[in-house]
Formats: C-alpha cells, sequence, structure tokens
C-alpha cells in the first residue's frame, strides 16, 4: 500500500455493511460491484438507495455495473434497490456470471479508483475496505472488468409486454 493508503478490516456483517456504507459516501462516477446475490450488502436499505439515487442524479455521467452469481434476490427481495436499477436503467448494468466463473468467492466493491470494499470469501463476512490505494483498486478495476466481459447474460430491468 501507498503511503496515503488505509485499510480497516471487518469480521462481521456488521462490519462489513459499515464499510459498504463508507464507500458509498464517496462515490465519484462509478461503482462496480462483483457479489454473489447482494443480499448480505445492506445496498437494499433506505438509507444506501437513497444515497445511490443522489450520486446517480448529481452527476450525469455517473454508472452502476453490477455482478452477481445469482440476480433472484435483488429481482425479489430488494424492492428500492431494484427500482432504482429499472428507474436509472441506463446508467446501472447488471450481468450474470456464467457457470464457469461461478467458483469466485471472493467478493468486492470498487468506487472509481479510490476505494474498495473486499470480502475474502462469500461464506465468510471477514475482509476489509481500502480507500487511497490505486495500484490495488486498479488490480481489482482490471479483474471487474474480465469478469464483465466473461459474462454473456444481462439481466433487464424492464418488463416486456402489453
Amino acid at each position: 500500500m501507498s503511503d496515503q493508503a488505509t485499510a480497516q478490516r471487518f469480521d462481521d456483517r456488521a462490519g462489513y455493511q459499515a464499510a459498504i456504507s463508507g464507500l458509498l459516501t464517496g462515490i465519484d462516477r462509478s461503482l462496480y460491484i462483483f457479489d454473489t446475490d447482494l443480499t448480505g450488502t445492506g445496498l437494499d436499505g433506505r438509507a444506501a438507495v437513497e444515497r445511490l439515487t443522489t450520486t446517480l442524479a448529481a452527476s450525469p455521467r455517473a454508472e452502476m455495473r453490477i455482478v452477481l452469481h445469482d440476480g433472484g434476490p435483488l429481482q425479489a427481495r430488494m424492492p428500492r434497490l431494484w427500482a432504482l436499477c429499472a428507474a436509472q436503467s441506463h446508467r446501472v448494468q447488471i450481468r450474470q456470471t456464467p457457470r464457469s466463473l461461478r467458483h469466485l468467492t471472493e467478493l468486492f466493491m470498487l468506487n472509481g479508483s479510490s476505494a474498495l470494499v473486499i470480502r475474502t470469501h462469500s461464506n465468510h463476512w471477514r475482509g476489509k475496505a481500502v480507500s487511497g490505494d490505486g495500484v490495488l483498486c486498479a488490480g481489482y478495476r482490471g479483474r471487474f472488468d474480465d469478469i464483465w466481459e466473461a459474462c454473456s447474460c444481462c439481466i433487464s430491468t424492464t418488463k416486456l409486454g402489453l
């Protein structure tokens, strides 16, 4: 890590959600999320959705990209977040991993190039929140881009029909 970089470790769900909340307060232009299904993130809470809505409204070039192993919980059990995704579908993109990538268990959220929350394994709450480490963030951004490109299945937020 660089001299300016800080890392805060967490070992439980509350610590993980607090790290994500901190990450959301500093979104500049982009938020990249790689998660199994978003259920443990707290992103479906009123405060998180309001923060994301405000960020997207304040910056017309802001974007969110989400890659999930399973999009079902987002669609069925997270109505606030799902409504935001639908309302901002031109700036929120969601993809689902192919079976060949379902073995990936290290979950992360990246706020542009300045901050990162890493959960070391999807079955455990242990991880860390890092800010100010451009090299580490760039590495995770490259990893996210590779995962994003490998996903061909998009989750649509629009309903088709009459």
